[in-house]
């Protein structure tokens, strides 16, 4: 992946190896990472499971669940010419969604769905504790209808991603008022 400085990379930074865990970096903050990446036994498909971003507020605002689900699906279609199917399934607890558990789980279709993948269902998931979990899977298929969808999500998560890098650097460039203050003493 080439833009900015965003960059997947293998465990710790090494170039990437097919059936490795995918790290998605920021220059040199790490953003997201995708645990389980499995080859089917011919080859040509690939399962992508356990998708985690940073926690951190700031990442968290900036929708980075998103681009990094598109980034990743592009990094494996444009770098493995024989995976024609990426299977995706969503299902990682977030931390303040008790309760709503359906409501991520219908976001997670969306976007699913917005890059192009086929076949996205819901299903209940329940472990110890949260019966009201649920997994989100479906299968993005290297077709001209999918790779114009992913194309399409990629341009618009990287606008945004750049536009709100660019206005907190700027934001962060401004003095406070309590470093104003601190001038006048």
């Amino acid at each position: 992946m080439t833009f900015q400085r965003l960059h997947l990379t293998g465990p710790q930074g090494r170039p990437y190896v097919l059936g490795e865990r995918i790290e998605v970096y920021d220059g040199p903050a790490l953003i997201g990472r995708v645990q389980s990446v499995t080859q089917s036994p011919a080859g040509d498909e690939v399962r992508l499971e356990n998708f985690l971003t940073t926690d951190f507020a700031d990442f968290r605002a900036k929708a980075l669940p998103k681009l990094v689900l598109a980034e990743v699906v592009s990094f494996i279609a444009e770098r493995y010419p024989s995976i024609h199917a990426i299977g995706i399934e969503l299902s990682r607890d977030i931390e303040g969604y008790e309760g709503r558990e359906a409501t991520l789980a219908s976001a997670r279709a969306e976007i699913l769905q917005s890059i192009g993948t086929s076949g996205v269902r819901i299903h209940p998931k329940p472990h110890p504790g949260q019966a009201g979990h649920f997994a989100v899977i479906g299968v993005w298929r290297y077709d001209k209808a999918s790779v114009s969808a992913l194309a399409s999500v990629l341009q618009a998560q990287r606008t945004a991603y750049r536009e709100r890098t660019e206005a907190a650097a700027r934001s962060a460039a401004r003095p406070t008022l309590r470093q104003l203050l601190r001038r006048d003493r």
